[in-house]
């Protein structure tokens, strides 16, 4: 009895695998179809992968938002190196969220 549930669970293994298998297909074919393409902002850049350059992006939206003067707080980071690269994040995030309150908002 043990033998012929072993084959009918090896069975049912391969039968879910081979039923499987397309959809990989598809999900590599809808990633590839994310690359990045000339003239298209990318969003893998070293700049963006940073975490004091998202860090500095993200405070800075968000002050903007909120109406708050430009005014980055780069003591939140050690080394120099961070403390520049929140101050970019920063200043591009509080000029993103300036130009899009300032564009036309579409209904």
């Amino acid at each position: 009895m043990e033998g012929f549930m072993t084959t009918k669970a090896k069975k049912l293994s391969v039968f879910l695998a081979l039923m499987a298998a397309p959809w990989g297909g598809v999900a590599t074919v809808g990633l590839a179809g994310r690359a990045t393409r000339p003239g298209q902002r990318n969003v893998n850049s070293v700049q963006e992968r940073d975490a004091a350059y998202r860090d500095g992006f993200f405070w800075g939206e968000l002050d903007a938002q909120h109406g708050r003067k430009l005014q980055p707080s780069v003591a939140r980071w050690n080394s120099d190196k961070d403390r520049a690269s929140f101050r970019v994040g920063y200043e591009k995030g509080y000029k993103s969220a300036l130009n899009s309150k300032s564009a036309p908002q579409r209904q």
